[in-house]
């Protein structure tokens, strides 16, 4: 008998994650992979194998809020490599097992058999998930040395791909002349060839022209529709919480007609956060009602025009919802590093129960900043957050991850002590869920800072603000860079404020100033030019005097002294930047962005 180190890969990540247009999509990608993950982890458990991660002990039920990564780590003690393989089929076959069952229970509730291409349905609920396993005898070798071994033979495996043999003409495979998945091109979808009518298309949230693929079905039908919260929720969450109770209660009766009549949907997932208005509040933007209207048949315009009656008074005393959220996506530093110091399970699997502790904390965490965490499964945490709680969200979840983890990595005697890189992205409810989620692991990349050196690199907030009439605004300050992070929200606090101490037309001008001053200092080469740094502070100063504030007054002189200050040490075009993100991150209606 000899023991064994297993592990076991599951997938497609992109298309379960990234492939999203809408709320529920990057939602159920998330929950589908940590599904399918659990599965194949229970069935090692359940095989006599040992769990490294997730940690051992944790809640692998069929359901449960507990999250697992793409990655099974495990230690099976077998008697040949026979066994081992055997075990491993099982765990790829409840994982696939898993996907089925989703999928299938997705399609009853559909509860219209002809909708669906059966053919199809059943070729890609078969082929979905991938799979890749890879094991090392520890003997003699060590542990480190058997986990060294199985990840090289698990990167060799992913970079060998299976093809299946080509067709040589259309008619061998009929699907080549279908329309391919809006969610997954590479998929064909599995929606009958009849234009899907008013009912199922509204159910499954289709857009005109919109088709889905298997995985796409179980995404927008499988699950507890409960567990999700739409991004224009967490959106406008600041603005009705703003309301009085009056406004917010004829809201709410005006709102509750249209969940019957299925153009809105209930939100009573992440406990009692939303119950002041538990609806998913995307009718509440002018944009998004009009649509609507202009779509409706006469019942439903009845009820609709109901909504739009009250929200008028609203928005004439309120003003707008801010049409921006927020996705917060976070990944472990140096984990690597500090596993890469492990030389036994006993101590990884310390490790790894101290990241099952962060991970079970996160929900709670978010939480208490009215954000909502879509996955949080080892180091990776995805959510949604309001714009208005984003960074001390963020701020939280990286001292939490300290808390955890650094006092275990002391007691193994680490060099690497783990942080946590943050990314937020910031963008528009009107912006399909796969590109915020790209913005977010662009925000994350960021944070990590590849590019900056080595000793800046990691610990880090990254943003990345895309603002829907222009480009993407990027912001990066370390953790450990208290007096950026007190301006930065200081900067914040002004905006809540109003700009009774910080007009928000500061920072534009500020740029202009940047752009006008980058001008011709000559260097070695005649043919480059850089700024004059003298000129911009002097032109900046002209213009923090001439500044006015709302109320006609000057600008005081600490914030003009803090402001030369910032100017100094990171420049007049970061500084300007750092100002339109820090407003945009205190926004609670469209009129605080010059939206409206």
């Amino acid at each position: 008998m000899s023991d064994h180190l297993l592990l076991l890969a599951l997938g497609p990540v992109q298309s379960f994650i990234s492939a999203a247009r809408r709320s529920r999509d990057l939602w159920s990608g998330s929950w589908l992979l940590s599904e399918i993950s659990k599965a194949a982890a229970k069935a090692l458990q359940d095989g006599g194998a040992l769990l490294i991660f997730p940690a051992p002990g944790s809640d692998l039920s069929p359901g449960s809020e507990f999250s697992v990564g793409n990655k099974v780590q495990a230690v099976l003690e077998k008697e040949d490599e026979a066994a081992v393989r055997a075990l491993m089929e099982t765990a790829k076959q409840a994982a696939r097992n898993r996907f089925r069952e989703i999928a299938e229970c997705a399609r009853k509730e559909l509860k219209d058999p002809g909708a669906l291409r059966d053919d199809i349905w059943q070729a890609q609920v078969s082929d979905y998930v991938e799979t890749y396993a890879a094991w090392a005898c520890i003997g003699e070798a060590g542990y480190d040395t058997a986990v060294k071994r199985a990840s090289a033979a698990l990167a060799a495996r992913k970079a060998t791909r299976d093809f299946q043999p080509s067709a040589r003409s259309a008619n061998e495979n009929p699907f080549f002349s279908l329309p391919k998945s809006s969610l997954d091109g590479a998929r064909e979808t599995v929606l009958a060839k009849d234009s899907p009518g008013q009912t199922l298309r509204r159910k499954l949230g289709l857009s005109g022209g919109e088709q889905l693929d298997c995985a796409g079905i179980a995404k927008r039908m499988g699950g507890n529709i409960d567990q999700f919260t739409p991004y224009t929720r967490l959106a406008a969450h600041a603005w009705i919480e703003a309301l009085s109770e009056v406004d917010r209660q004829a809201l709410i009766d005006a709102y509750e007609p249209l969940v019957g009549a299925g153009l809105a949907t209930r939100v009573a997932g992440n406990g009692d956060c939303f119950k002041a208005f538990p609806f998913d509040a995307q009718l509440l933007y002018r944009s998004r009602l009009d649509t609507a209207l202009r779509d409706a048949d006469n019942g439903e315009a009845e009820a609709l025009q109901a909504l739009r009656n009250v929200l008028k008074g609203v928005w004439h005393r309120c003003g707008e919802p801010c049409p921006y959220g927020v996705i917060l996506l976070a990944d472990g530093d140096k984990m690597g590093a500090l596993l890469g110091e492990v030389h036994d399970r006993e101590h990884h699997i310390r490790i790894t129960r101290a990241l099952s502790d962060f991970a079970g904390s996160v929900r709670g965490r978010v939480k208490e900043f009215s954000g909502h965490a879509i996955y949080a499964g080892g180091d990776d945490v995805l959510a949604f957050v309001p714009l208005q709680s984003a960074y001390e969200c963020a701020s939280a979840l990286q001292k939490d991850f300290a808390d955890f983890l650094q006092p275990v990595a002391e007691a193994l005697g680490a060099t690497n002590l783990p942080t946590l890189s943050v990314g937020l992205a910031i963008g528009h409810i009107m912006e399909p869920l796969g590109n915020l989620r790209t913005l977010a692991g662009q925000a994350e990349k960021i944070a990590k800072g590849d590019d900056c050196p080595d000793d800046k690199k990691r610990n880090a907030l990254g943003i990345a603000l895309r603002v829907r009439s222009g480009g993407v605004i990027t912001l990066r300050m370390r953790w450990d860079d208290d007096e950026a992070l007190r301006d930065f929200v200081f900067w914040q606090t002004c905006y809540q404020q109003g700009a009774r101490q910080l007009p928000s037309r500061l920072a534009y001008d500020a740029r202009q100033v940047q752009q006008r001053t980058a001008f011709a200092l000559l260097d070695d080469e005649p043919e480059k030019i850089k700024p004059e740094p003298g000129i911009q502070h002097a032109e900046f100063a002209r213009l923090l005097e001439r500044t006015r504030t709302e109320t006609g007054k000057p600008l005081d002189e600490k914030m003009k002294t803090r402001l030369q200050s910032r100017n100094r040490e990171i420049g007049l075009a970061t500084l300007a930047d750092e100002l339109i993100v820090a407003r945009w991150l205190a926004a609670h209606t469209a009129r605080d962005i010059g939206d409206e």
